[in-house]
């Protein structure tokens, strides 16, 4: 039994927000169960971490998968868990016209079907807790902005997920937060600007230019705009799940402010606005 006495499920651990979530709730005394797609990573983690902290192989794309992890949970935890952190997710970026449909389902099936595949086997141990319910989105939960149509699509239903479940499990004791994440320094943003090389070598070269001001705009935002580390982001996941009464919402980063400051905008003035930076004084 750690210190605590609770016990948290932490999805995506390997690396970034998760594996400092995870580490943050260990030395906090939470037993920690961490899902990771590798052994090797598990392996890596437990070597930063106490002997309480259990790597979990879990893809939350794998029906099979979900239903060993909250069966093991379960047992190991005698069918109670205090927390879920659904951080688990990938990132696509770039103009629709230019983006495989393949790699558009298999990021619906990772940011929204995976969560709530995963969400909906963990529910009955967060019940008998009761435990919370932590989503990570994005500031593009909040705003979809040229380039990002995807990914906001995906984050957008995060949002409504934490939104509808709120009020869906709040008679069983279940509080559901979601963390509206800003830029944080971890090595998905090194993916993302290698995703954007691979998809402008894959595209026409004549459609390619039609979008080239997108790609040159949201390139230097990547490199530009600054960030975050992943503890920032594991210390308000912990306040989230040990605080008396936790917030239905969290922003988290400078960029998680800015975008919902610029969401409460009148549309016409907000777009208008978003369109002089992309695009300066050109007419629509």
């Amino acid at each position: 039994m750690t210190k605590t006495g609770k016990t948290v499920l932490i999805t995506g651990a390997s690396t970034g927000i998760g594996k400092a979530t995870a580490l943050t709730l260990d030395a906090n005394g939470y037993k920690v169960f961490a899902g990771v797609r590798k052994e090797a990573d598990g392996q890596a983690l437990k070597e930063e971490a106490s002997d309480a902290l259990t790597p979990l192989l879990l893809d939350i794309t794998d029906d099979d998968a979900i239903a060993g992890a909250a069966a093991r949970v379960g047992e190991e935890t005698g069918g109670k868990l205090s927390g879920l952190v659904n951080n688990a997710g990938m990132s696509l970026n770039g103009p629709l016209e230019l983006t495989p449909v393949s790699e558009i389902r298999k990021l619906f099936e990772v940011n929204v079907v995976g969560l709530l595949a995963l969400t909906r086997s963990f529910i009955p141990l967060l019940r008998e807790a009761p435990g919370r319910l932590i989503n990570i989105s994005s500031g593009h939960g909040l705003l979809a902005i040229p380039d990002k149509s995807v990914y906001a699509a995906s984050k957008f239903a995060v949002q409504a997920i934490s939104d509808s479940l709120r009020l869906e499990l709040r008679p069983f004791g279940i509080a559901v937060s979601n963390l509206v994440v800003g830029k944080v320094d971890t090595a998905v943003l090194g993916k993302i600007l290698e995703e954007r090389e691979r998809l402008a070598m894959a595209a026409d070269p004549d459609v390619l230019e039609l979008y080239s001001t997108l790609f040159e705009f949201f390139d230097k935002e990547v490199k530009n705009l600054p960030g975050i580390p992943p503890e920032e982001v594991a210390k308000v996941i912990a306040e989230a799940l040990s605080t008396p009464k936790p917030k239905a919402q969290y922003l988290v980063g400078p960029g998680a402010r800015k975008m919902k400051n610029l969401s409460r905008l009148p549309r016409k003035l907000r777009e208008g606005l978003m369109y002089k930076a992309l695009y300066g004084g050109r007419r629509s």
